[in-house]
């Protein structure tokens, strides 16, 4: 699995990256792809609720196919919506419900073969309460993502695992909630986050962690479509366990729990 993005400054941007499908074509990965609904541009939910902006999709997914990418690739569409961080942020959740509908529908006149991964943040988020209320329905949906760091809070014991397996909106309540929807469940971003950008909210290079959430991809069995840990260096994350290993316990344990 691998999980990659195109630039999102424009329309161009989305609909003519070739510099991407030409870094994974021929690959034997599967593709995931985070996909914003509209780029950040002045372009808007309620635009793509209304359907504006289904031409472009049309556009995107003829691109994605004539790559040969569409039977291997899943677009994380609108990834983290219940945050309040990117443009597409669901603070008003029947448009973000209709946004996607709109987008899956003209993109499937293209490219039926793609797959669809709403894509939430764990944990209670500030652009959107209740994100359940943004659900498209399960004909526009395959597989429901988890975003989840170690923060908010860091795991570093068994109750601070249990706030962020058990809490309010964590990994246990989007599991239920994939299994009640007939969904099978992605952790397309996790990892360990000592970084300046969650400084005092983290669990550092935290060997127990990495344990932890092996042992819950494990309980998943067949319901875990995939996951992907996130490894950047950037000093706002600090989170690498390759290449640059900055977090030397994450990394030892990492290598241990899966063998690579």
């Amino acid at each position: 699995m691998v999980v990659d993005w195109p630039a999102r400054a424009s329309w161009d941007d989305l609909i003519n990256p070739s510099w991407l499908y030409d870094a994974w074509k021929g690959t034997s990965y599967t593709k995931s792809f985070g996909f914003p609904p509209f780029p950040e541009d002045g372009s808007t939910l309620s635009q793509c609720a209304a359907g504006a902006y289904n031409d472009k999709w049309k556009q995107i997914a003829t691109n994605i196919k004539a790559a040969g990418l569409d039977s291997t690739s899943v677009i994380r569409l609108g990834w983290e919506f219940n945050g309040d961080w990117y443009a597409w942020q669901a603070g008003d959740a029947a448009s973000f419900a209709e946004c996607w509908r709109q987008v899956v529908g003209a993109a499937e006149s293209v490219a039926p073969k793609l797959t669809w991964d709403w894509n939430v943040n764990r944990g209670v988020s500030a652009g959107l309460a209740d994100p359940t209320k943004a659900y498209p329905g399960n004909e526009y949906v395959d597989i429901v993502g988890i975003d989840s760091y170690d923060m908010w809070p860091g795991a570093t014991s068994e109750s601070a695992w249990n706030d962020q397996y058990a809490g309010p909106q964590g990994l246990k309540y989007w599991v239920d909630f994939a299994e009640n929807h007939g969904k099978k469940v992605s952790v397309p971003e996790w990892g360990v986050y000592p970084g300046t950008a969650q400084a005092g909210n983290n669990g550092g290079d935290n060997a127990f962690y990495i344990g932890k959430m092996k042992a819950f991809f494990k309980s998943l069995g067949s319901e875990l479509a995939y996951e992907s840990y996130f490894n950047e260096d950037a000093s706002y994350y600090a989170g690498s366990i390759f290449g640059n290993v900055q977090n030397p316990k994450a990394a030892a344990e990492y290598k241990d729990v899966y063998g690579k």
